[in-house]
């Protein structure tokens, strides 16, 4: 849970003071009415927030089969 919450942790950074990434693509396209920016850009860390989710929990059954 906490490797997503690290990535959203970044992108929140990202808010203040970025020139690209997520981050700055959801304040960009809230400033200029762009809903499909803002909503790609969520929808785009909430995949990667999932995958990195499931690449830890794979890992982590990996290791305790194997060391548990």
């Amino acid at each position: 849970m906490s490797i997503g919450l690290s990535l959203v942790g970044v992108i929140v950074g990202e808010f203040q003071s970025a020139s690209e990434g997520l981050g700055f693509l959801i304040v960009n396209g809230s400033q200029v009415f762009k809903l499909n920016i803002v909503m790609t850009s969520i929808v785009v860390l909430a995949v990667l927030s999932g995958l990195m989710y499931l690449a830890i929990a794979r890992l982590e059954a990996m290791m305790a089969r194997r060391y548990g």
